[in-house]
């Protein structure tokens, strides 16, 4: 136990080691995931559907969805989808987990949207192009390493259209200053979003400050079960996310506070993103 415990109060290098498909592919934690993205009490996995709403209604002003062809990345139950649908888009969803793509091709097949839905790998499998527009919503990008991201990049650009954008968040350089070190250690710390066997939680926050980056690391045991996450997050300023777009010759159109679609003007809160092929 000593050595687990030593090891877990390590600070890894930077993106060392993926654990996502945990997140998204274990059957009872992918049900949780899919719990917190359709609970209205918190912003934790989704934001809530307000919010939602007023975010798809800014991007209806500003790029309007009638008659384009949208793809969202990481499209989760498909709570984006549905209503750039309703505004008039043809839309097709992607996402990881085969949990949250059930409930969305159920939630389309009950309000009779013509929605299609993708269970596949943004990184790996085939991507539909002819893209008017491309979104990825919620800090998915902030997850992947540099690497990683400039491979999405890449491909998102192959899905575009000329002239064709990309909209997607980020979390900022002032959202990392307010963060700090912790490490924490518990009895079912979530509850049951773990796993539904009793189990003792420890978490371990680190921070890069050269690279603003941040992670939260996540030890789980069971009586059974022995688990491990690692939740990669990188911070950026305007500066820096303009670089990585560039580097896969992508040009920032506009970059907006993601809950009122406003000119953003450096405070801590997420950082929309519209960027032109």
């Amino acid at each position: 136990m000593y050595s687990d415990l030593l090891q877990q109060n390590a600070r890894p290098e930077p993106f060392s080691r993926y654990t996502t498909d945990t997140l998204w592919t274990d059957p009872w934690i992918a049900g949780q995931m899919l719990k917190n993205h359709l609970d209205q009490s918190h912003d934790m996995a989704s934001r809530r559907g307000a919010v939602i709403e007023g975010i798809v209604a800014w991007m209806d002003r500003r790029l309007g969805f009638s008659g384009k062809t949208v793809c969202d990345l990481g499209c989760g139950p498909g709570l984006y989808a549905m209503r750039m649908t309703e505004k008039g888009a043809s839309v097709t969803g992607v996402d990881f987990s085969g949990v949250s793509i059930d409930y969305a091709r159920a939630e389309a097949a009950a309000k009779g949207a013509d929605i299609r839905y993708l269970q596949a790998d943004y990184l790996q499998d085939d991507l539909p192009g002819n893209q008017d527009l491309v979104t990825l919503i919620y800090g998915d990008f902030c997850t992947l390493s540099p690497e990683k991201r400039q491979l999405l990049l890449s491909r998102i650009r192959a899905m575009l259209k000329p002239g064709g954008r990309l909209v997607f968040d980020v979390f900022t350089t002032p959202q990392f200053d307010a963060l700090s070190e912790s490490a924490s250690y518990g009895h079912r710390p979530m509850g049951d979003f773990w796993s539904p066997e009793d189990h003792f939680g420890f978490q371990n926050t680190f921070l890069y400050p050269g690279q603003t980056l941040a992670l939260d690391r996540y030890l789980i045991v069971t009586p059974t079960r022995r688990l491990e996450v690692f939740n990669w997050m990188q911070y950026y300023d305007l500066e820096t996310i303009a670089a990585e777009l560039a580097q896969a010759g992508l040009v920032v159109e506009a970059a907006l506070s993601v809950n009122s679609g406003d000119d953003w003007r450096g405070a801590a809160e997420e950082m929309a993103i519209i960027a032109r092929a």
